[in-house]
């Protein structure tokens, strides 16, 4: 009997310490990790792009070059009629490719630069992410 009311009691403080977290208001700041780096703070800042779509086809020749603006959005598309890694080392990418299944990049730009599009096992550039400065605004 005296098992039965503490467990009793055990459950009734259990459902009123639930009902007391769930009502109470959480302070957002308490949430944010203050161990982030300085870099990831400074990506961070208020830059506003466009989406911009562009594919790349290794099977050609010459090196293709995708010209963006910094803050731009980009979704590379990258054929190959082999199969293959495409690497663009800069941006520390790395994603497989194949003639059925190409390989594709969804990159967010925020510094402007000259980056090369690669092919790892062939051992050559088939393009190139060129990405300009960010316009000024009026």
């Amino acid at each position: 009997m005296a098992a039965r009311r503490l467990l009793i009691l055990m459950l009734v403080l259990l459902g009123v310490s639930t009902v007391a977290a769930a009502l109470v208001p959480v302070d957002p700041d308490a949430l944010r990790d203050d161990s982030t780096t300085t870099s990831t703070r400074t990506a961070t800042r208020a830059v506003t792009g466009k989406l911009k779509r562009a594919s790349i086809d290794a099977g050609k020749r010459n090196a293709q070059t995708v010209r963006v603006r910094a803050g731009d959005q980009l979704q590379l598309r990258v054929e190959s009629p082999r199969a293959d890694e495409v690497e663009i080392p800069a941006l520390d990418q790395l994603e497989d490719v194949d003639p059925d299944a190409p390989a594709h990049f969804d990159l967010l730009l925020f510094h402007d630069g000259r980056f090369p599009v690669r092919l790892v096992d062939a051992d050559r550039q088939i393009g190139a992410i060129e990405v300009a400065k960010p316009r000024k605004r009026k």
